[in-house]
C-alpha cells in the first residue's frame, strides 16, 4: 500500500482509522508469532460472526456449548458490540477493531481461527483458519467487495453446484480449500429450538411476514450499492400515505410485517417506522431482544428479500418467498449470474401493486413456486438434514 496515495484516496481520517484498527494489530502479530516461534499453538478457537454471536459462527459455538467443548478448548470471541456478561467458563472476548496483545496473541497462536465477516488467515502454518460466510448463497454480485486473505485454510461452501460462483465471487487463492459440511445456521430450521417472535409480539396473528432488505446504503466507508436514494429508505414504499396504506391492508387481515433491516444499513435515510401492524427490527433493536435472524425465521409464514442470502436460507423452511428487485437497474453490485431466472425461486416484485398480490397470496395460502423452490434448494444446498455443527466438529476433529 502506497500510504500517500492511500492518504489522497480516503482521506486522513479514514487512513488513521485504518491504522488503528488493522495496522498495529498486524504488528503485533508479526512481533507475537517471532516471540512464540512457529511451533507454538494453544488449544483455543477464535471465533468472529456478522453482528456478535449471530451467523454461522454464533450458531457453531452455541453447539460447542451446548455439547461441553470449551471443556476442552479456550474459546475466544472476537467483537465489535458491547461485551457481553456472564460468559460460560473458558470463554473470553475482545474487540476486534481495538489493538489488544492478548487478543493479537490468541489470533496468532490458537489452534483455530473461524471468522464469518472479517475473514482472519492462518498466521502460522499449524493452524486452521475457515471462513465460514455470513451467508451462504445470495443473487447480488460481490466480487471485489469480498477478498479473502491468501493465507486462509478453507472456505465453506454450500454445495459443489454453486462452488465455481463464489470461489469466483471470493476470489480464494489456489491454496484455499474449499469444504462443505453444511451451515450451522441451518442447523436451527430442524432443531426445536423456540423461535423469536415472542421477542417482539405476544398477540397471534392470522399470517406473519418478514421483510429482509440488504443494505443499499451502507453506514461504514460510506458505502452505497445503489445509485438511485430510495425515497423511503426501503425498496417499493414511495412515500408514507404507501406505507400507512400497507399497514391499514395488514391490520385488516390480521396480519403482521417484520422488516427487519440489514445491520449495515444507514438509517439516517430510512422513514420506516412502527405501526400497528408494522414492526421495524434494527441491529440495535436485534441485539437488545436477543433476536436471532433464523430462530425468527422459523416463526413466520412467508420472506420477502431480494438480493442477499436469507432468501436461500429460507429454502430450508420450504415457504413461500418473493424477491424486491424494484431498484435492479440502479443496482451497482449486478448479480451473480448471468442467468439469474435460474436461482429466483419465487414473486418477483416490482411494485407495491405486486408486493400487495404476494401479501394476498400467503393470506390465502397460494404457494405457486413450491416446485421451483425445491428445485433451487437441492442445487444450492448439498445438506439438508440440521447436523452441520456435527460434520463441522468431524471435519476439525475436535
Amino acid at each position: 500500500m502506497n500510504p500517500v496515495r492511500y492518504v489522497k484516496s480516503y482521506g486522513i481520517k479514514h487512513t488513521l482509522k485504518v491504522i488503528y484498527q488493522y495496522k498495529i494489530d498486524d504488528w503485533m502479530r508479526k512481533m507475537i508469532k517471532v516471540f512464540t516461534g512457529t511451533k507454538l499453538i494453544s488449544n483455543s478457537i477464535v471465533i468472529e460472526s456478522h453482528n456478535d454471536f449471530d451467523s454461522t459462527g454464533g450458531a457453531f459455538y452455541d453447539y460447542l456449548i451446548q455439547n461441553g467443548y470449551n471443556k476442552k478448548y479456550k474459546i475466544i470471541w472476537l467483537i465489535k458490540n458491547k461485551k457481553v456478561k456472564n460468559l460460560p467458563n473458558n470463554v473470553k472476548q475482545y474487540y476486534l477493531y481495538k489493538p489488544s496483545f492478548i487478543k493479537n496473541y490468541y489470533i496468532t497462536c490458537s489452534k483455530f481461527i473461524l471468522t464469518c465477516q472479517d475473514a482472519i488467515g492462518s498466521i502460522k502454518e499449524q493452524q486452521i483458519s475457515i471462513y465460514l460466510t455470513h451467508g451462504a448463497f445470495g443473487l447480488k454480485d460481490c466480487k471485489g467487495k469480498i477478498d479473502l486473505p491468501r493465507n486462509l485454510s478453507y472456505c465453506l461452501m454450500p454445495s459443489d453446484y454453486v462452488t465455481p460462483l463464489l470461489i469466483d465471487q471470493y476470489n480464494l487463492s489456489s491454496t484455499t480449500k474449499t469444504i462443505e459440511v453444511g451451515f450451522p445456521t441451518h442447523d436451527i430450521f430442524y432443531n426445536k429450538v423456540t423461535g423469536d417472535l415472542n421477542k417482539i409480539t405476544d398477540k397471534k396473528y392470522k399470517k406473519v411476514i418478514l421483510w429482509m432488505p440488504t443494505f443499499r446504503k451502507g453506514k461504514a466507508f460510506n458505502r452505497n450499492d445503489s445509485t438511485i436514494e430510495l425515497p423511503f429508505g426501503i425498496p417499493i414504499i414511495q412515500n408514507s400515505n404507501m406505507f400507512n396504506k400497507l399497514n391499514e391492508k395488514l391490520k385488516a387481515s390480521d396480519s403482521l410485517l417484520i422488516i427487519k433491516l440489514h445491520p449495515m444499513q444507514d438509517l439516517s435515510v430510512v422513514k420506516a417506522h412502527d405501526l400497528s401492524n408494522i414492526k421495524i427490527l434494527t441491529g440495535d433493536s436485534v441485539k437488545k431482544k436477543n433476536i436471532d435472524n433464523y430462530r425468527l425465521m422459523k416463526d413466520v409464514d412467508a420472506l420477502i428479500s431480494d438480493y442477499s442470502s436469507a432468501a436461500y436460507d429460507f429454502l430450508h423452511l420450504n415457504r413461500p418467498l418473493a424477491f424486491t428487485i424494484d431498484d435492479l437497474n440502479e443496482y451497482k453490485l449486478g448479480l451473480i449470474s448471468d442467468n439469474p431466472d435460474e436461482f429466483i425461486c419465487g414473486e418477483v416484485i416490482k411494485n407495491y401493486n405486486e408486493f400487495i398480490k404476494f401479501i394476498n397470496d400467503v393470506l390465502e395460502n397460494k404457494d405457486p413456486y413450491i416446485e421451483k423452490r425445491r428445485t433451487v434448494f437441492n442445487k444450492v444446498f448439498k445438506y439438508h438434514d440440521g447436523k452441520s455443527s456435527e460434520r463441522l466438529v468431524e471435519f476439525m476433529n475436535l
